[in-house]
């Protein structure tokens, strides 16, 4: 098996937990009820809700790609010596 498949099968340990899994599709249904619900005055609001929703959740995307990449070049450093 090619080395790097190896260190991508070892990094799946690092992927989302299942409690922040869980957590997310929590907030998924308390964002769509809760959209669903708004009157029409607090649409705008909703919207903007919905945006923060969506940057969080990627930026926890984006920090545990980063963290993949982090062990990656560790692993690697480790090996080189």
């Amino acid at each position: 098996m090619h080395p790097q498949y190896q260190d991508d099968n070892r990094m799946g340990a690092a992927s989302l937990s299942a409690g922040v899994v869980l957590l997310l599709i929590l907030a998924v249904l308390a964002v769509t009820l809760g959209f669903a619900r708004l009157p029409d005055a607090l649409l705008e609001l909703g919207v903007v809700a919905i945006g923060l929703f969506l940057a969080v959740s990627a930026r926890i995307y984006q920090a545990r790609e980063q963290h993949l990449a982090l062990c990656r070049a560790l692993e690697r450093l480790r090996r080189a010596r």
